[in-house]
C-alpha cells in the first residue's frame, strides 16, 4: 500500500509540472526570454535552434564560468541551419534562487557577445548586469559532461510556446564541482541523442522529494 501511495504522489507531483520553454539561438545570439521566473517544481526546457549552441548555469561574479555550486549542462546540440532541433533539454527546479546561464560555444564568442539569461533573477543581478562582465571575458568554459537535465525528444510542435504539462522531470542528486574545460565548435547538424540522464542539481536539493513526502504523510494519515 505504501509503496503504492509513494508512486501515486509522484506522478501527480510530475503531471502537475509547469514547463517554461526557452528559445535557444532562435533569433542569434540569444536566449527568448532572456530572463523568466519559476516556481519550486517548474521544468525550465531549453528549445535549440541552429547551428551548435549549448546551455550551462553560470557564476554570478565570474561572467562565463560555471557555477562550482549545483547547476546544470545540456552539452553541445548540433543544429541544422534554418531549423529547430528535436531534442530539449530539461531542468527541473527546486528552489527559487537567483541563478544565470550562458551559452558556452566560443566560435563567435557566444557568451561574450551577450547570450546569456537569469532565472528568479533579484535587484541588480539580472541580465545586462551579467552581459556586462560577459563583454570583459575572455574565453567560456564549459562543463566536461552533461549534467543537471534530462534531453528528451520534444513533445511539443516546433512554432509551439505554450505551457505543457510533463511526467519527465531531471534528477537532482549530487553537486558539481570544478570549472570544466574550454570546448565548442563552429557549426553541425542533426539531432541529439533522443534521451540522455544527467545528474546534478540546479537549485537546491531534494524539493521534489520532500513534496512526494508530504503527500505520502497526508495520504497516510487519512487512511
Amino acid at each position: 500500500m505504501f509503496t503504492n501511495i509513494l508512486l501515486a504522489a509522484s506522478l501527480a507531483i510530475q503531471a502537475s509540472a509547469t514547463i517554461k520553454p526557452i528559445s535557444v539561438g532562435r533569433d542569434g545570439l540569444t536566449f527568448d526570454p532572456s530572463s523568466t521566473t519559476a516556481a519550486i517544481g517548474d521544468i525550465i526546457e531549453f528549445r535549440f535552434w541552429a547551428r551548435n549552441h549549448s546551455v550551462v548555469s553560470g557564476h554570478f561574479t565570474q561572467a562565463c564560468v560555471p557555477t562550482s555550486r549545483g547547476g546544470f549542462f545540456s552539452g553541445f546540440v548540433p543544429t541544422a541551419p534554418g531549423a529547430r532541433n528535436d531534442t530539449v533539454f530539461r531542468v527541473t527546479i527546486n528552489n527559487t534562487e537567483p541563478i544565470v546561464f550562458y551559452c558556452p560555444q566560443n566560435t563567435g564568442s557566444h557568451c561574450k557577445n551577450g547570450m546569456v539569461g537569469t532565472i528568479n533573477a533579484v535587484t541588480g543581478r539580472g541580465v545586462d548586469y551579467y552581459k556586462s562582465l560577459a563583454a570583459n571575458a575572455s574565453m567560456a568554459v564549459s562543463p566536461s559532461n552533461v549534467f543537471g537535465g534530462v534531453l528528451v525528444l520534444n513533445p511539443a510542435p516546433p512554432n509551439s510556446s505554450t505551457t505543457l504539462t510533463s511526467t519527465s522531470t531531471a534528477t537532482t542528486t549530487s553537486t558539481f564541482a570544478g570549472t570544466g574545460t574550454t570546448t565548442g565548435t563552429t557549426t553541425g547538424s542533426g539531432t541529439a541523442p533522443p534521451t540522455t540522464t544527467a545528474t546534478a542539481g540546479a537549485g537546491a536539493k531534494g524539493a521534489s522529494f520532500v513534496g512526494v513526502v508530504g503527500v505520502v504523510v497526508a495520504a497516510l494519515v487519512m487512511a
